[in-house]
């Protein structure tokens, strides 16, 4: 079966020329994972967890001391990937901050593993699909239980969905009010307590009374703006 591949754009690269990605066709499971050397094997599914769960706590006890593990599918080892730090100041920690929380897994494929999965595949160049945009599922108003889709100036909106983390210091993303009537301008949601990628809580800015279109615009790891805009119209009310 062919590996579908894209070209997409680099932001890394100065020069922006393309690269390719591997378009992941779905997600195998565990289970079925065990389904199918249950059949190749003539193991249970049972025994089969069992040996992989002893696996995985040899390889966590090698690993957690600083080992390199040499498996049929190639070498396991843990890595520091801290982006972003500077060096600074005298001394083997030379001011750098380094915490369990910055270590990854790193398997580097045996030769023989490799040369089986080229062996086995061949590679379909495809359309890059589209770029996931923020989702908005639901306005609801945080100061008057039950209110959904409507406020007024000082009130918090609970905006809940997927994919809305967006930096608070980037005044080309947050939350936006889009005036429905098609006069000029929109207003940014400048004050958060809460940014997160399935919710997001904030203040209504000072809006004129009326309806607004809700949009949310993130910059994904410093790529291009995304877009996601809710179904419904906010009804924004003045207060007397």
């Amino acid at each position: 079966m062919a590996i579908k591949v894209a070209l997409v754009s680099n932001n890394i690269r100065k020069d922006g020329k393309p690269v390719p990605r591997v378009v992941q066709r779905y997600k195998v499971g565990f289970d079925k994972l065990l389904e199918y050397m249950d059949m190749t094997t003539g193991l249970s599914a049972s025994d089969l967890r069992s040996v992989f769960l002893q696996f995985a706590e040899a390889l966590a006890f090698f690993l957690t001391e600083g080992s390199e593990v040499q498996t049929l599918i190639g070498a396991i080892k843990l890595s520091v990937h801290c982006p972003g730090i500077e060096a600074e100041g005298p001394g083997p920690d030379r001011g750098q901050k380094v915490s369990e929380d910055d270590m990854r897994l790193m398997i580097r494929g045996s030769r023989s593993f490799l040369d089986r999965l080229r062996l086995g595949s061949s590679i379909e160049l495809v359309d890059a699909p589209p770029p996931l945009l923020p989702v908005i599922v639901l306005v609801e108003n945080a100061d008057i239980h039950g209110s959904i889709d409507s406020g007024s100036a000082g009130q918090i909106l609970h905006v809940t969905g997927s994919r809305l983390r967006f930096s608070w210091d980037d005044v080309e993303q947050g939350v936006f009010f889009i005036p429905a009537s098609g006069s000029a301008g929109e207003t940014r949601m400048a004050v958060y307590s809460h940014i997160g990628s399935t919710f997001i809580d904030g203040k209504i800015p000072d809006l004129e009374a009326g309806e607004y279109r809700l949009e949310v615009r993130t910059r994904p790891s410093g790529r291009a703006i995304r877009a996601g805009q809710y179904g419904e119209m906010i009804a924004i009310s003045r207060d007397t």
